[in-house]
């Protein structure tokens, strides 16, 4: 009888450890470089990857009394992906210090720029 209670026990903590919920952390990007959205148009230009979607934009930290240069982010359709070539940039967006502000990220992007920004997927 004891026998069965113990496998009855262990039965029932195996089952709480496979319906327990995994725990995963929110991914975050930044806060300075290039990402690729699509890795093949991306080859050789990134070395680092962003999936699509919805993300919150946020200054780079600083600490007190300097602040960080103002952030903004570049979505490219194209490679170079940087200010200086303004004919493959899809959109451009600042971060606003102490101001939720968000950027989607579609997949038929290129790349991502981030200038002083950090990227956190909602």
């Amino acid at each position: 009888m004891n026998a069965t209670r113990a496998t009855t026990a262990t039965a029932a903590v195996l089952a709480g450890l496979v319906l327990a919920a995994p725990v995963s952390a929110t991914p975050s990007f930044g806060s300075n470089g290039l990402f690729g959205v699509d890795e093949q148009v991306a080859q050789g230009w990134a070395t680092a990857y962003i999936p699509a979607g919805r993300y919150r934009v946020d200054q780079a930290p600083s600490m007190p009394p300097y602040q960080s240069a103002p952030g903004f982010w570049l979505r490219c359709k194209a490679f170079p992906c940087a200010v200086e070539v303004w004919g493959n940039v899809i959109a451009k967006g600042d971060a606003i210090r102490d101001v939720p502000t968000f950027v989607e990220i579609a997949p038929t992007d290129a790349g991502v720029r981030l200038y002083n920004v950090t990227l956190t997927r909602v």
